[in-house]
């Protein structure tokens, strides 16, 4: 069995979220999707906005029936693409970062998490969003996040941005092979130039394309090279001017995700400019 989780709550982020995952379910062949609802964060926000504590049985079935309320409609949503697998329920009154990590821990059929992003300019004001680099950071399988707004479709152009002197993380996109050799497929690997150094870029540059070369034999791929201070504006720029489909992020202290969790979120996530996501690890 192939698992996705995707993290819910109340917001029009998350009904895209879960749209999206029903339908790479489909495409990419998962058997089973995890709706998982926590309700940490609001028992504590009711503890201190109406000052009990204690949550009284009114609120906690109230709660219950809101989130039995969300399930269903999530559930509803995700039949009307199609999907005829399992669709699970699960809920928590732990907050979302155990909630996740617990399962995970318990779960080794979850091969992917699907996050939604909030839009920077929009209200929605998603718990999910907020936690979308800690969940990426502490996720020990791969997590995509999908921008608000985003609607599925075939990946064919898959970005990847590289560090020229780290090629074996190329690596971690072993499982992706079958996938990536498909010929309406096209890999773009991108490497940023952060400090115009031309010596040390020329003295890797001919065993990072020759390893690359072995590596992706038989997958249709290009190499490209960026020069700028900024690495995610770099990675983002190009992504845009590529037709891009799918940003993959490598593992590695000089990876995207790197970048995402070091610098603001309106800098990294929200200025994707509509490019999912995928923190490979």
């Amino acid at each position: 069995m192939k698992t996705i989780l995707v993290p819910v709550d109340s917001t029009a982020t998350t009904e895209n979220a879960v749209l999206f995952a029903a339908q790479w379910a489909i495409k990419y062949g998962y058997d089973h999707i995890i709706l998982m609802k926590t309700y940490g964060s609001v028992f504590g926000y009711v503890n201190i906005s109406e000052g009990y504590t204690m949550v009284n049985e009114d609120t906690i079935n109230s709660l219950r029936e809101h989130t039995e309320a969300l399930l269903d409609r999530l559930d509803h949503l995700i039949r009307s693409t199609g999907f005829t697998h399992a669709v699970s329920r699960l809920t928590s009154q732990l907050t979302l970062l155990r909630s996740i990590n617990n399962h995970l821990n318990e779960d080794p059929t979850v091969e992917l998490i699907i996050l939604g992003s909030d839009d920077q300019s929009g209200d929605n004001e998603s718990s999910v969003s907020e936690n979308i680099i800690s969940i990426a950071r502490i996720s020990r399988v791969k997590t995509l996040i999908v921008p608000e707004g985003y609607h599925f479709k075939e990946v064919k152009n898959v970005l990847i941005p590289c560090d020229i002197s780290r090629a074996d993380h190329l690596e971690r996109i072993s499982g992706y092979k079958p996938f990536l050799k498909n010929k309406n497929n096209h890999l773009m690997l991108l490497y940023i130039d952060t400090k115009g150094n031309k010596d040390a870029r020329d003295h890797n540059k001919e065993v990072w394309e020759n390893y690359v070369n072995n590596y992706l034999k038989d997958i249709p791929y290009s190499i490209h090279y960026s020069f700028g201070k900024e690495i995610v504006g770099g990675i983002l720029s190009f992504a845009a001017a590529h037709q891009t489909d799918l940003i993959i992020a490598l593992p590695g202290e000089h990876s995207f995700l790197y970048y995402m969790a070091n610098r603001s979120i309106s800098e990294a996530i929200y200025q994707n400019v509509g490019r999912p996501v995928l923190i490979l690890k």
